[in-house]
């Protein structure tokens, strides 16, 4: 075995003899060398070197820098040096502050030998730093591993063994600690085997560090980047990041980034009623509860919405004050918003060839103010946008080139789509169709059957394995697989009232939609897009793209038969779920899309022309915006305030405990009370609830509301209202509309 130990140092004259002589006597028996670097030590490290080197000669070998040029600076010099030399086969790079003790090179060469690797790195464990120290070393890791693709349990361990020609190879140029990273990215790009063991440390003895400083950071993190710049393209990150710099697609990049500015605006414009909705509430609730309730777990994700909004903010809501705000599941509609927006562009430049029609599409979704508003709410409308215009799009792809990829690509943003809104099942079984309709048209007659039933087997496997996932997940937890149908809590009758106008009456139900997109797209865009429909069906485009017209015949038997009611001024004199008109803007987008193609064949004036009027007229001619104005009714109705002036009270009262209270129809009261959802017993904690109605005291319960509205009582109400249970507890709050009791005597 030969080795040379590559050993920088400043202000080491503390750590450096005990240090380099514990590497002499435990190579003492191999051709060996130790290269000392002093980096412009302030102290007296560089003489304590040079005393070395005179006892060692042959053995310690010393560079001086005039000046200090940092650690990756000292780095370079030192494996210079020990190439130049020495003869040495591995080149071993450490510290020489005596953290890391020599006894574990030996054992670091024979893994070498034995795994054939070219460089083996340690990892400390446990790392004998104070908690500041590795909590700045876990970040630092886990950006280069982001950045740079390296796979380094611990990239800056100072225990690393190079086998030289590796390092003859390198042209390394990294300052600070961005040495380390630079040593390992550019190992691996030229296709050396490394591998990681573990490693021991130990606390510093004297001396103090110097990476932690201010200055030593800022330098290493701008070599970093210098060198992500340098090696990125070999990376997953960094190929993402030059496409976004060189986009194959200039027009699509920009528009990316205008969507991402336009989100923030409109996310900023409209805070104080990005909680207007209370199902934008609920929302919360839900995936806050997965985390935090008295049976936390995904259990709480209900059996009556879907569940992938709520997955979605699992990552974000944990974070207080994200989860206050409704920020935490808002960045969901957001990062959809935008991927919507991307695929318009994208499926009418694919119907068209016309980047003016993938700009028109794309901007009437942009701009249009209901897709602003919703997008800056918890709301799961955004999403469900994003995954139809996936679908749409890679299905329009399926039929141009029949390439599998993009079929299977259509499958997943059906799946997408069917877990996170009811809609969502529709345009799966339509899309079903679609690809067994295609198939059918395209196969010669005796394989017509057998083509088609491959095609939408392999389609659906994807896209209807969430909706038996949905009914598989109803009938664990509740025991009926149509419980999100027809539940306690998600049957119709829960909405719909007996003297609804639209039930029954299919003019009625038909002319209240049609108000209700009129309400979200403004008057003028349904008439670009009836003209863009003319040119569609002249041109003979793919008419996948109005698939999504399909859930506006949807909705409308919804009204009509009854399933969920759909409230306009022009009928019902308020505002209900006026959002639902929504849904038509995604084909409305391409159909004006289309119409600017058509304008553009004519010439670039007349296509920029028609390209304005299409964005322009959307947000000009919608005047008041209705989803929000039903928002704000929500919160100025008496059930809101009254939760809201409850919630204040018990915000203000709360010293603990367990609380007892129905969610269902009190979810404003539970969030803006700030009460912790640890805490609450509700209809969903499992195994708990019912206890709870039966014997409050028995169960640890120290507060308990209920909600007394005459003709809408909740369950802790009837269940408890007069019952023997109740003693023991006094009430402390009475609105008329809600008691909250508490346990012991009045306060």
């Amino acid at each position: 075995m030969s080795v040379a130990v590559v050993m920088p140092a400043y202000r080491e004259e503390a750590n450096l003899a005990a240090t380099v002589e514990d590497f002499l006597t435990t190579l003492e028996e191999d051709e060996h060398w130790v290269v000392v670097v002093d980096d412009g030590s302030p102290d007296r490290t560089g003489e304590v070197a040079d005393r070395l080197a005179s006892r060692f000669p042959g053995r310690v070998k010393v560079v001086h820098h005039q000046a200090n040029l940092g650690y990756g600076a000292a780095v370079r010099t030192g494996i210079a040096h020990a190439l130049a030399e020495t003869g040495a086969r591995r080149i071993f790079l450490t510290d020489s502050d005596g953290q890391f003790r020599a006894h574990g090179l030996p054992e670091l060469v024979a893994d070498a030998e034995r795994e054939r690797a070219d460089v083996v790195i340690g990892y400390r464990l446990p790392r004998a730093d104070p908690l500041g120290r590795r909590l700045a070393g876990g970040a630092w890791t886990w950006l280069t591993r982001l950045l740079l693709g390296i796979r380094a349990r611990d990239v800056d361990c100072a225990y690393k063994l190079f086998d030289r020609r590796v390092l003859e190879r390198l042209d390394l140029r990294a300052d600070a600690a961005t040495i380390s990273p630079e040593l390992l990215a550019k190992a691996r790009g030229l296709g050396a085997r490394i591998i990681q063991r573990p490693v021991e440390h130990f606390p510093r003895l004297h001396g103090e560090q110097s990476g932690g400083r201010l200055p030593v950071a800022l330098r290493s993190l701008r070599s970093l980047l210098s060198l992500w710049a340098e090696v990125s393209p070999a990376t997953p990150v960094g190929r993402a990041a030059h496409r976004l710099v060189r986009p194959r697609d200039p027009v699509l990049a920009v528009l990316t980034v205008l969507a991402a500015v336009l989100s923030m605006v409109a996310w900023q414009h409209f805070g104080a009623a990005r909680l207007a909705y209370p199902d934008a509430i609920s929302h919360l609730l839900i995936s806050r509860r997965v985390i935090s309730s008295p049976t936390p777990g995904l259990a709480q994700l209900g059996g009556v919405w879907l569940p992938l909004p709520h997955l979605l903010t699992l990552p974000l809501v944990w974070i207080d004050g994200w989860y206050r705000s409704g920020t935490a599941a808002t960045v969901v509609s957001m990062i959809a918003y935008v991927l919507a927006t991307r695929y318009l562009y994208r499926t009418a430049l694919l119907l068209t060839g016309s980047r003016w029609a993938g700009v028109t599409a794309a901007a009437v979704l942009a701009l249009c103010p209901a897709v602003l508003y919703l997008q800056s709410t918890p709301m799961t409308e955004l999403p469900l946008l994003a995954c139809l215009a996936a679908t749409v799009y890679h299905l329009t792809a399926w039929r141009r080139t029949e390439d599998y990829r993009s079929l299977a690509a259509a499958g997943a943003a059906a799946l997408l789509a069917t877990l996170t809104r009811y809609e969502g099942w529709v345009i799966a079984a339509v899309a079903a169709l679609i690809v067994g309709w295609t198939v059918w048209r395209r196969s010669p007659r005796p394989r017509r059957r057998s083509r088609a039933e491959a095609h939408v087997i392999f389609y659906g496997t994807l896209a209807f394995a969430g909706m038996a996932l949905w009914l598989l997940w109803n009938v664990v937890i509740f025991g009926d697989p149509l419980y999100f149908y027809a539940g306690e809590y998600a049957k119709p009758s829960l909405w719909v009232s007996r003297d609804e106008l639209t039930v029954g009456d299919w003019g009625t139900s038909l002319r209240t939609y049609g108000y209700a997109v009129v309400g979200n797209l403004g008057p003028v865009l349904p008439v670009l897009a009836l003209a863009g429909l003319v040119a569609h069906v002249l041109r003979r485009r793919d008419p996948v793209c109005l698939a999504p017209l399909l859930l506006a015949v949807f909705f409308v038997y919804a009204l009509y038969s009854g399933q969920r009611p759909l409230h306009v001024e022009e009928i019902a004199g308020d505002l209900y779920n006026v959002r639902f008109g929504l849904i038509v803007i995604l084909p409305v987008a391409l159909l004006a899309g289309g119409l600017a193609a058509e304008a553009a064949r004519a010439g670039r004036p007349v296509a920029a022309l028609a390209g304005a009027v299409a964005v322009l007229v959307c947000p000009l001619a919608t005047g008041e915006l209705d989803v929000r104005r039903e928002a704000e009714a929500f919160r100025s109705g008496e059930a809101v305030r009254s939760g809201l002036r409850a919630a204040a009270w018990l915000r203000s009262h709360y010293d603990g405990g367990r609380v007892l209270m129905q969610s269902f129809g009190n979810e404003v009261l539970t969030f803006h009370s700030r009460v912790p959802t640890g805490s609450i017993l509700y209809e969903g904690s499992f195994r708990q609830w019912r206890a709870a109605l039966d014997d409050p005291a028995g169960s640890g319960v120290r507060w308990i509301h209920m909600r007394r509205t005459p003709g809408d009582r909740d369950r802790v109400w009837k269940a408890l209202n007069g019952a023997p249970a109740l003693r023991g507890y006094t009430p402390v709050y009475d609105d008329g509309d809600r008691v909250v009791y508490r346990a012991g005597a009045a306060r």
